[in-house]
């Protein structure tokens, strides 16, 4: 690790990676409550809500994932010669499994919710009143316990990389 105040290529690459995590999950942390007020202020806006969660998946979630692995690899190459230890490992792995689950889980569903909400949408009253539909929840509900599967994975690898087990 640098000295404070000293700025070297190692400590460019973990502002790199600090900030590239913070772009690729910090806005997942906040979907629950963006949902939430989308459902109860307008139900209706909820097509637009999937195609911007699908949107902030491809273009911020996955390229600043990209920039983490690469960072993470370089600073555990750089620092660590033993990339077979536990919290190196398992952070990286993580990170595979969370990139994994937004691409084969959640962006999908996403895209599901997207079109079911936009059929609900449809079918409401003249008053703008959308009674969303049971195959809408149902996809609500998995995407509610994958985003939080997701979310406890990302806790989880900061833990492992702020303690280094194994170090």
């Amino acid at each position: 690790m640098s000295a404070p105040g000293h700025l070297d290529f190692y400590t460019v690459v973990l502002f790199l990676h600090i900030t590239a995590a913070i772009a690729a999950f910090g806005v997942t942390f906040a979907y629950p409550v963006i949902d939430q007020v989308v459902r109860t202020r307008d139900a209706r806006a909820l097509p637009l809500w999937h195609e911007a969660q699908i949107q902030i998946s491809r273009r911020v979630v996955t390229p600043a994932a990209v920039v983490v692995l690469i960072a993470g690899i370089y600073m555990a190459t750089d620092r660590w010669s033993d990339l077979s230890s536990g919290w190196w490992s398992g952070a990286f792995a993580i990170l595979i499994v969370i990139v994994g689950l937004d691409h084969a889980v959640m962006i999908p569903l996403a895209r599901r919710m997207r079109d079911r909400a936009a059929l609900d949408a449809q079918s409401g009253d003249a008053g703008g009143t959308v009674t969303l539909s049971t195959e809408y929840e149902r996809l609500n509900r998995q995407r509610t316990i994958f985003g939080g599967t997701i979310s406890l994975l990302v806790v989880v690898a900061v833990f492992l990389m702020v303690l280094k087990p194994g170090v």
